[in-house]
């Protein structure tokens, strides 16, 4: 069988594609390997109990009020007693009146589209920077300690880390207002075909 020199070349070069294409596959297999093997061999735990991460507050579920504490259930594993002192800062949050907050949410729109409208580069903008944080849906008011009831989710926040401390003093409590309940939410009522 007589094969001509073009079609001997494109076999040559098909063999050779072949090759390289085998051993760029090889290669990149084995540099995920060595990659994911590299990780393995450093056993860091992932857990954040590790990491430098520092905690000054928590949420969880009153379980009971002592005098001056407050035993909180954070997760099924994790309780804490936070201490209260004369010091303690007591908040009830309230959602804000709708039109206000959509007052608060409109400026915010307003002054983010202005920062957005800055000079090109090279130009000089003789605006004022002006920090623009969103509204909040809630105000703070001030509570007492006879607002807090077992059984409520509430807040803490101390002043130090409190990361892993099983009892600590808070410098805050902060009590969210009540979930919605879907018995307070109007039933929809189907319109009739009439």
């Amino acid at each position: 069988m007589d094969v001509s020199s073009g079609a001997k070349q494109t076999i040559i070069i098909s063999l050779v594609v072949a090759l390289l294409a085998f051993l760029g596959g090889y290669f990149l297999g084995q540099s995920k390997f060595n990659f994911s093997q590299g990780n393995k061999s450093q056993n860091k735990p992932i857990s954040s109990s590790g990491s430098n991460v520092k905690i000054n507050s928590l949420s969880g579920i009153v379980k009971s009020i002592n005098a001056n504490r407050i035993a909180l259930k954070i997760n099924e594993s994790d309780e804490r007693l936070a201490e209260i002192d004369g010091q303690t800062k007591i908040y009830i949050q309230e959602q804000k009146d709708p039109s206000q907050y959509q007052k608060e949410m409109d400026e915010y729109i307003k002054r983010t589209q202005e920062q957005a409208a800055r000079p090109k580069p090279g130009e000089i903008s003789t605006a004022p920077i002006v920090s623009n944080l969103s509204p909040e849906i809630f105000t703070k008011k001030p509570g007492s300690l006879n607002d807090i009831k077992s059984g409520n989710t509430i807040t803490v926040v101390a002043n130090e880390n409190i990361k892993e401390a099983k009892q600590f003093k808070i410098a805050q409590i902060i009590i969210p207002p009540p979930p919605v309940s879907s018995t307070s939410i109007p039933p929809i009522v189907p319109l009739s075909n009439q």
